[in-house]
């Protein structure tokens, strides 16, 4: 028994995703490894008392580090090893809306970040919904015009 790390992507199959080497891959990629993170956790739940958990890792690259959302699982847990291989076989190929929303209200969480530390913006002028930094509960199975309409940014 050992753990195993299976690389799911950064972001799903039929998507762009950040290009390492560009002078933005940091944030890009983040937001989008935890955009995909999120949208796996809904779409595939791990199973309860399975051992496995959904990861960002970062890895090497001749141009620097690139990220991937993974699966550490423990490969002598039969539950664990279905949900790894499965999860790498019904990967999705497009952002679902909830994704798409989220993907939008991380960039401009970036946005307001870099205009306060840079000072052109005070704290206190950040709009209540980002202070906390933490994406809104928002609910299932909506589109994305819905969401929009109940979490306006």
């Amino acid at each position: 028994m050992s753990t195993q790390i299976m690389n799911i992507g950064p972001v799903p199959t039929d998507e762009s995703a950040a290009q390492v080497g560009r002078s933005d891959y940091d944030e890009q990629s983040l937001r989008q490894c935890q955009a995909f993170k999120r949208m796996l956790e809904r779409l595939h739940p791990v199973p309860p008392d399975c051992s496995a958990v959904l990861v960002i890792r970062s890895f090497p690259h001749d141009f620097g580090s690139y990220r991937e959302v993974c699966v550490r699982y423990d490969d002598g847990d039969l539950m664990a090893t279905d949900y790894a291989y499965g999860l790498e076989n019904n990967t999705p190929a497009q952002w679902d809306a909830t994704a798409n929303y989220e993907l939008i209200w991380l960039e401009r969480l970036s946005v307001l970040n870099r205009a306060v530390r840079a000072g052109e913006m005070s704290p206190a002028d950040v709009p209540k919904a980002y202070r906390a930094g933490r994406l809104p509960e928002l609910p299932a199975n909506q589109s994305f015009s819905e969401l929009l309409a109940a979490f306006p940014f």
